[in-house]
């Protein structure tokens, strides 16, 4: 059983450039075992209950997979994404992110997500005390 569904593949374009599309970066591309199935079994070694996760901690599940998949694919869509001018006379090319900064920057993202998940956020609300009985002397 897999995690994420093609339903999750928009987000891994949006993760890597907003101006990906499905032409540019096909959902084949993205479900194959080398990226999405590498990023789920890396997860899934790390948190082996990720699969059975529900509510916020699914939420976090699923942008930790859309994290790593996007950093697993950056060194191959830098070169989709790259910008090229052509005239006459003069050429220029350049990429339009460095991928290994890119997938630094990802799997970084990923690594908060998992940290959540391995510790999660147990915040007990630290109210200050309103009321209490104050020793009193009154009446007595």
């Amino acid at each position: 059983m897999t995690i994420l569904s093609s339903t999750d593949y928009p987000a891994i374009r949006a993760a890597l450039d907003v101006g990906l599309n499905a032409q540019q970066l096909p959902d084949a591309t993205i479900g194959q075992d080398i990226f999405v199935g590498a990023a789920e079994a890396e997860l899934l070694r790390r948190v082996p209950d990720a699969a059975s996760k529900t509510g916020d901690d699914l939420k976090r599940v699923k942008r930790a997979l859309v994290w790593l998949t996007a950093a697993l694919l950056a060194p191959s869509v830098v070169r989709i994404t790259s910008l090229s001018v052509q005239t006459r006379d003069l050429s220029y090319s350049r990429q339009t992110f460095d991928p290994d900064e890119k997938a630094a920057e990802l799997r970084s993202r990923a690594e908060s997500e998992i940290a959540m998940l391995l510790t999660p956020n147990e915040a007990t609300p630290s109210r200050p005390t309103m009321f209490t009985v104050a020793a009193g002397y009154r009446g007595r």
